[in-house]
């Protein structure tokens, strides 16, 4: 067992919050026990005697509580694009999927790119997110921008290989061979959208011109060997610079294997995929994200690879449009959906299912997340010391997934109407209650920025 029963020998001992007779998860065991919370850190995990107090007792009788979830993939969109969505409503939203920490990514109107834009990003989102939050920034030309973002505590560096919001060109292979390198030196891992922009464009054109079903054109259009020869190629750059990377969203079976050989051959890879890859599939769905939906055999290999550690995490890629944006055409429409706040919901439905554990949830949306991006163990567990982020979840409770109840400012989701089992009740960041029983219970500016750990 990693937590034993800690007593509260000191009768007159007061905390600031106590999760009481509920089933603490993490990835290796499941227990009941109860948390005490002091100052906005976890100080007993284990059995507490009845005569400690506490400025407020949270009886979980019922509930599992899990180190809180952390979407280490969302679009924000703010700034300059917040009419689609910004740091409240996007962190509301969050909160009330039961996210505690939300990593934004750097293709913002400007593009995050250097540390004057990222100390600006970072007041925004301080003004308005209710949760904490870490920012991504744009893997700059400049190795004194690297120090610099590195400094001011950017999670970690974005490159685009294909286009996405904000049709971010990628870097020259000069550029980002000595930018990896640069990186490695500053022990900061890079992240990859892995599409290879050329070929989008190639089979996109071919595409357009053809009739059928939209979501299998629309993976055609971006097809598996896109998604490959993007990867082949960080990879490639990885081993040869010595720098860490990430492969964001990874859809295809061609893509797992790749990572699979790469993480055999030492090189330090890590991936994620997300819940539209894992649940729909190309010949069903028409919802048009970046990189796009795949067939099954993709959607069972993606499966195969959460479970034996192949794909290292789960994120949202929550990315919203406007309801005007999403209704053109769909070669003209944006390509992205809301995430956030049906990420837990779904995949608790999921270990309803027996698709995975919740210990493995917890791995892979909490732990892992952390590690990975370096913010460990201050976020990802339920460790003495850590801030108290826990996600509290009602397992047995159904309900019916209605994209008009979402917080979102734009509201597109493809599992409207389905049924699910599993349900976040409490979201806590630093030992404060962001969402409990369905109500917001913090205003926002709550939130704070999470840095990488030295």
């Amino acid at each position: 067992m990693i937590f034993g029963s800690v007593l509260c020998y000191d009768k007159t001992m007061h905390y600031d919050l106590i999760l009481k007779n509920g089933t603490i998860v993490t990835p290796k065991e499941s227990l009941k026990a109860d948390i005490a919370v002091k100052n906005g850190k976890i100080v007993r995990t284990g059995s507490l005697e009845n005569s400690c107090t506490a400025d407020e007792i949270y009886n979980a009788a019922g509930m599992h509580i899990l180190p809180g979830i952390i979407d280490a993939h969302v679009h924000f969109r703010d700034p300059g694009l917040t009419e689609k969505e910004d740091f409240e409503t996007g962190s509301i939203a969050a909160a009330f999927g039961g996210i505690t920490t939300a990593a934004d990514m750097p293709n913002t109107v400007p593009v995050t790119s250097t540390s004057r834009r990222f100390k600006e990003k970072a007041c925004i989102a301080k003004e308005k997110s209710c949760i904490d939050f870490a920012l991504f920034a744009l893997l700059p030309d400049e190795s004194e921008e690297i120090e610099a973002l590195k400094k001011e505590g950017a999670l970690g560096f974005k490159v685009f290989l294909g286009t996405s919001t904000g049709d971010i060109a990628p870097p020259s292979q000069s550029v980002l061979f000595e930018q990896m390198k640069a990186c490695a030196k500053a022990g900061v891992r890079i992240g990859f959208h892995a599409e290879t922009g050329a070929l989008n464009s190639h089979f996109t054109s071919l595409c357009m011109k053809k009739t059928g079903s939209s979501g299998l054109l629309l993976s055609e259009a971006r097809p598996v060997f896109s998604e490959a020869l993007a990867i082949q190629t960080a990879i490639c750059y990885a081993q040869y610079s010595g720098a860490k990377i990430h492969i964001h969203h990874v859809t295809s079976l061609d893509g797992v294997k790749l990572i699979a050989e790469a993480k055999q051959k030492g090189i330090d890879v890590t991936a994620e995929t997300c819940p539209h890859y894992l649940l729909l599939n190309a010949e069903e769905y028409t919802h048009k994200v970046y990189p796009p939906i795949r067939g099954e055999e993709h959607r069972k290999a993606l499966w195969e690879a959460v479970n034996n550690g192949i794909i290292d995490m789960i994120a949202s890629d929550h990315a919203p449009h406007t309801k005007q944006e999403k209704e053109l055409p769909v070669w003209e429409a944006p390509a992205g959906l809301c995430g956030t706040e049906t990420l837990v919901p779904l995949m608790l439905n999921e270990v309803n299912k027996g698709s995975l554990s919740l210990n493995d949830f917890v791995r892979l949306a909490s732990e892992t997340p952390a590690k990975i991006w370096g913010i460990y163990p201050r976020k990802g567990n339920l460790l003495s010391g850590a801030d108290a982020d826990f996600t509290v979840v009602d397992m047995n409770k159904k309900e019916k997934i209605n994209k008009n109840k979402l917080h979102s400012k734009n509201k597109t989701s493809p599992y409207d109407g389905m049924e699910i089992q599993g349900k976040p009740t409490a979201a806590i960041v630093r030992g404060k209650f962001i969402i409990r029983d369905g109500e917001l219970a913090v205003n926002k500016g709550f939130g704070n920025l999470v840095s990488p750990e030295p």
